[in-house]
């Protein structure tokens, strides 16, 4: 019978620092990494609670609607960019989305011509002519002596024929 070799015994010297060149941490560096946990939890990570929700209770309470209902800046390039945009939906017939950019330009620029012109005809389009002369009326309120106050006078005159 033939004997296997047996295994050669392996005997491992570990230094007494793990890496030369390294220190052990502090009891500073350990007592900071236990406020650092305590303070920012891993629970996002772990799952074990749900997360907190965050409300706004001043936006949730309806407080903060009259921040959000202030007047836009004067900014006659955001309301030419909304007019711009108000003219592709206009030209696509997404009249909704027409009519509200041309009330976004408005916002920006209150004597903007072309948008209440806009404004006008987008709710004609819709079969809204009821809305179209009130655009109309408060052009011709608001600027009486316009140059273009004859166009929305005869256009408030033929939708109140109708």
């Amino acid at each position: 019978m033939v004997q296997s070799p047996q295994p050669a015994h392996v005997e491992f010297v570990l230094p007494e620092t793990p890496l030369p060149g390294l220190r052990r941490p502090s009891v500073r560096f350990w007592v900071l990494t236990l406020l650092m946990a305590t303070a920012f939890p891993l629970s996002a990570q772990t799952g074990s609670r749900r997360p907190a929700l965050i409300r706004d209770t001043d936006t949730a309470e309806g407080k903060d609607e009259a921040a959000a209902e202030k007047e836009k800046p004067f900014n006659p390039l955001a309301a030419e960019q909304s007019m711009k945009v108000g003219d592709f939906y206009f030209k696509k017939k997404n009249y909704d989305a027409a009519i509200q950019r041309y009330m976004e330009a408005l916002e920006y620029q209150p004597n903007l011509f072309v948008a209440y012109d806009a404004l006008g005809r987008a709710y004609e389009k819709q079969g809204k002519p009821e809305k179209a002369l009130r655009v109309y009326k408060d052009f011709l309120q608001k600027y009486p002596q316009s140059d273009k106050a004859g166009d929305f006078r005869e256009r408030a005159a033929r939708l109140q024929k109708n």
